[in-house]
């Protein structure tokens, strides 16, 4: 059985929590653990967040590449519809 890595790594960060919260559960619907160590911070006063340098969505290093993946997928823009 592989070790787990118990080190974590930004996938993501952003300047609002409700977009943090969103990568969150879709990083989490594909299986992969995500922490957000500043939600609570940022939940309270939500102006911190620029001071502390954005909202930061981790995963575990292992995962790293996946959820880079997912996150680039969720960048693309939608195909004009005709």
């Amino acid at each position: 059985m592989a070790e787990e890595s118990e080190r974590w790594v930004v996938a993501w960060n952003s300047a609002w929590l409700h977009d943090a919260l969103f990568v969150k559960s879709l990083l989490e619907s594909e299986g992969i653990a995500v922490l957000i160590p500043d939600e609570h911070t940022v939940g309270v006063h939500s102006l911190l967040a620029n001071a502390i340098g954005g909202i930061r969505v981790l995963v575990r290093e292992e995962d790293q590449e996946r959820a880079a993946e997912i996150l680039t997928e969720l960048a693309k823009p939608d195909p004009p519809s005709e």
